[in-house]
């Protein structure tokens, strides 16, 4: 099987907080409603234990509550918040989400501003998509829009092999459950994929997801690429938007330099530089930042803090390199990496000013 083009984040220990609950948790001795022969108990008492999914301050958790679209855009807005690092109101200022189109069924003016201030993240990282750009949050979400909302935030790889799951052959999301199956988020078979999800599920289902992703250890910080979000790469010497003449003066001449798709690259160890080609005089101005990796960062890191791949670009020559791309308006930013590899070789940022 191949892998999925789904962007995936990791919730660290430190980010981790009440991403899913409507009150207080309840204390680590156990929730009243949630009896140790539950087979959600053990994930359900975790989950509170990490912050990830908490109770009700009257010490029930309410594991057979049934979830709404809203109530998971919500859940998963506030993981990817919290993975920032920022506060709602600087992420949305960072990242410009008020900015986000709306879904036309949670207009800006929606009672409900939590929800639109979500709707806005999850459908600018590509968790929710909706349908005909309607989130309809109001409907309860099924098993296997789970699965797929579960998918595109963790990515998880798609490993090889095909699961045989009973009962996902009429499902629109069954490759995105077989995933889950893959990577030991569900065990459940048959998956009943168009029966609703409870609070239970949900439970086991993040705790699954957070253990599998805590364990894969990130090559770059975050904030490597809360940079690139922005169109910036860390310790360049100078960013898209400035010029020739001002690498020069703050770095002399450079190590070397080459033809490449129509500039030209002047580089300086692992950061090359790229400027329109022929060059006619120093005040050019510098289009292109690349990177090339020390420790290389896999595709799932990648994805994991990048969001949505909009487009993948394969070469027909195995010889040749793939590319991640993530297109940001003003600029544009695509990972390289071997064809068929898994880890990313360099990354530049591309002006389209």
């Amino acid at each position: 099987m191949t892998r999925m083009p789904f962007k995936k984040l990791a919730l660290s220990t430190a980010a981790a907080g009440m991403i899913f609950g409507a009150a207080l948790p309840a204390s680590a001795a156990g929730y009243t409603d949630v009896p140790k022969e539950s087979s959600h108990h053990d994930n359900i008492v975790r989950a509170n234990e990490l912050g990830i999914m908490t109770g009700y301050g009257d010490g029930t958790f309410k594991p057979n509550g049934q979830l709404s679209r809203g109530n998971v855009v919500k859940a998963l807005g506030k993981y990817v918040v919290k993975h920032s690092g920022l506060t709602p109101e600087e992420y949305v200022k960072t990242y410009g989400t008020a900015s986000v189109p709306n879904f036309s069924d949670v207009p800006n003016s929606w009672a409900d501003q939590e929800l639109v201030m979500y709707s806005k993240i999850v459908k600018d990282m590509g968790i929710f998509k909706g349908s005909n750009n309607r989130l309809m949050a109001g409907n309860l979400i099924t098993r296997d829009q789970m699965a797929e909302v579960l998918a595109r935030t963790f990515a998880f790889r798609d490993l090889p092999g095909a699961p045989e799951i009973s009962d996902i052959g009429g499902s629109a999301y069954a490759k995105s459950i077989e995933i889950l199956f893959e990577n030991g988020i569900s065990v459940a078979n048959p998956y009943h994929p168009r029966a609703t999800t409870s609070r239970a599920q949900l439970a086991t289902f993040l705790v699954r997801s957070y253990d599998k992703v805590s364990k894969e250890e990130s090559v770059m910080p975050a904030s490597f690429y809360s940079e690139l979000r922005k169109g910036k790469v860390s310790d360049a010497i100078v960013q898209i938007g400035s010029t020739l003449t001002e690498l020069k003066k703050k770095a002399g001449d450079p190590e070397a330099e080459y033809d490449f798709e129509g500039g030209i690259r002047h580089v300086y160890g692992k950061y090359e530089y790229g400027v329109p080609h022929p060059v006619l005089e120093e005040g050019d101005p510098v289009t292109t930042v690349t990177y090339y990796f020390d420790e290389e960062p896999s595709l799932e890191e990648v994805m994991r803090h990048m969001g949505p791949v909009e487009q993948t670009e394969e070469e027909e020559d195995p010889m040749e390199y793939d590319y991640l791309w993530y297109h940001k308006g003003d600029f544009e930013v695509f990972f390289e990496y071997e064809w068929g590899g898994d880890t990313i070789d360099n990354v530049t940022v591309k002006s389209n000013r």
